[in-house]
């Protein structure tokens, strides 16, 4: 059971687009180094950052390019030069999107070196409604309820989980965020909660929910199970 647990303990902390970031990392390592922009560029456009929307004026073209060049350090694996030129975008463009997207990756680096009240700082800083941002504004509540669960404060993190799937610019997300609902629930002792979470995943026809489906009817197996002896 603890080894199960720990699994979903790991699965709550998982970032879709931090994966994503990760994957490209590796796959610019094993090739030349020619490939490195192209590495870049692909990020940049399958998370759906859309940097390149809001360069009309000098200082969005100047937000892009610091943007950019912390990008490059980021996904070469230079995590050092990676923070210092995120902080100085957030710093210097405060109102662009660009000052959002570093946060929220800034974020995601300080809860991966588990420094989770920097990392609760910086999420919070990537919390906006402003669609420019697209879906990183709304993804950072998803970066709070991991560093709140890391913190065991379970509640605000089941408060971050509900105000995500509450947005509809991560509706894609919706079943990953459900099935962390559910395992937050479950921790919480609220175990019609998370059935509640789980049977909305079963139900849920978008392509994402395939992966989580067998997982939540085999959790709400588990919550019955109980009841049952």
């Amino acid at each position: 059971m603890e080894i199960k647990y720990s699994k979903k303990k790991q699965e709550i902390r998982k970032d879709a687009f931090l994966d994503f970031v990760g994957q490209a990392r590796q796959f610019i390592d094993a090739k030349s180094n020619t490939l490195l922009a192209v590495g870049i560029a692909v990020c940049l456009v399958v998370a759906g950052f859309g940097v390149y929307r809001y360069v009309s004026k000098t200082g969005e073209v100047q937000a892009k390019d610091a943007f950019g060049k912390a990008m490059v350090s980021y996904i070469n694996g230079d995590d050092r030069n990676a923070v210092e030129g995120f902080k100085n975008v957030v710093d210097n463009h405060k109102n662009s999107p660009q000052a959002v997207y570093s946060a929220y990756i800034l974020g995601n680096i300080m809860l991966r070196q588990e420094k989770i009240d920097e990392a609760v700082q910086w999420f919070k800083s990537a919390v906006s409604a402003s669609p420019k941002t697209g879906f990183v504004g709304a993804d950072a509540y998803e970066g709070l309820a991991a560093c709140y669960d890391a913190k065991g404060n379970r509640e605000e993190a089941l408060d971050c989980l509900k105000k995500a799937l509450a947005d509809s610019r991560i509706r894609y997300r919706f079943p990953s965020l459900a099935w962390k609902a559910a395992l937050v629930s479950k921790e919480l002792g609220r175990d019609e909660d998370a059935k509640r979470y789980c049977q909305q995943i079963v139900a849920d026809t978008i392509s994402q929910a395939a992966a989580y489906r067998q997982k939540a009817e085999n959790f709400i197996v588990e919550i019955d199970a109980p009841r049952s002896n």
